[in-house]
């Protein structure tokens, strides 16, 4: 907005025709693509202008939205729109006024009230403990952008494994680590569970708690990061449970820009029925999403983006 002599405050022109063009005739993703490049604003400086307005929208959502493999929905979201109106120099209202109808789906997560690890994983006094001795665990260093997990259930329904890939933005300068936790399922023997570097990353120290399957563990970056930069890594856990898994809950403290849950089966020992569920914690009862069905490769799919602090995962049934 800008303002007349008077002070009245004054819709700002749009001069450009591609623009001007995309606004009148929509859709979203298209008039938002061509603001930016009329604007001549990298992602990267988008995003550091919103955040300056305490909005935070991860590079990889902003990319989703301008070429429309998503659309703002959540109401943090529809106030980024507003707010890019303004940055872009766009009349207030011309985004969001091209937004659709919100899309049907299931909840993101279940909202947490309080984002301290302990809450949000449901593991109470152990997880504080661990905490203490890594404090870091408690701070919100990082912006995750997407985060990946792909977990594999053997022939005996026990998770073998989880492999993570995340890309992670740094809060301030000189970040050089991410702390992942770990809960194990009842039978769990957390001293038999090991964590892995998998690329660009090495494992620093372990915490694994005294009496419950709860563990920190370190994962190094090898540079340290200056605010606003990214690192994107891989690591692995290798679980020590003896007993068939019938979940795999993922928690967040956050917000995340863009999760992706892959589930996939031994073709021995394939579930009756698989579903999603969401969370306000882990250690909270599930509520279920809808059902998912496996693809030819055995495997379950949950995809969500712009996730709320809570959990979300992916629920089985075995037969029998």
């Amino acid at each position: 907005m800008t303002e007349n002599k008077n002070g009245t405050a004054v819709e700002p022109a749009v001069t450009d025709p591609v623009v001007a063009a995309a606004l009148a005739q929509g859709p979203f993703h298209v008039a938002l693509r061509a603001a930016i490049a009329a604007r001549g604003l990298g992602l990267d400086r988008l995003r550091h202008h919103l955040r300056a307005r305490d909005l935070n929208v991860s590079t990889t959502s902003l990319s989703y939205w301008q070429h429309g493999r998503t659309q703002p929905e959540h109401p943090s979201s529809i106030e980024a729109v507003t707010a890019l109106e303004e940055i872009l120099r766009l009349p207030r209202g011309s985004l969001r006024s091209l937004l659709g109808p919100k899309r049907a789906r299931g909840p993101r997560s279940l909202r947490v009230k309080q984002r301290r690890p302990e809450n949000v994983l449901g593991a109470g006094q152990p997880l504080r403990e661990l905490c203490d001795q890594l404090p870091l665990a408690r701070e919100h260093h990082l912006d995750v952008e997407t985060q990946q997990v792909v977990v594999t259930i053997d022939g005996d329904g026990r998770d073998a494994e989880h492999d993570v890939t995340m890309l992670v933005t740094a809060r301030r300068d000189g970040v050089d680590r991410y702390i992942a936790m770990f809960r194990g399922d009842p039978g769990c023997s957390i001293d038999d569970v090991r964590v892995v570097a998998r690329r660009d990353c090495a494992i620093g120290r372990i915490s694994r708690h005294h009496r419950e399957p709860v563990l920190l563990a370190e994962i190094i970056f090898g540079t340290e990061l200056a605010q606003g930069e990214s690192h994107l890594f891989r690591f692995g856990v290798r679980d020590g449970t003896s007993n068939p898994a019938n979940c795999f809950g993922q928690g967040f403290r956050y917000p995340v820009g863009h999760y992706t849950l892959q589930v996939r089966f031994d073709p021995s020992f394939i579930p009756l029925r698989v579903f999603g569920f969401a969370q306000s914690r882990l250690a909270t009862v599930l509520h279920e999403t809808g059902d998912i069905q496996l693809n030819d490769w055995l495997t379950a799919q949950l995809f969500r983006s712009n996730v709320d602090p809570g959990a979300l995962g992916i629920g089985w049934e075995w037969p029998g």
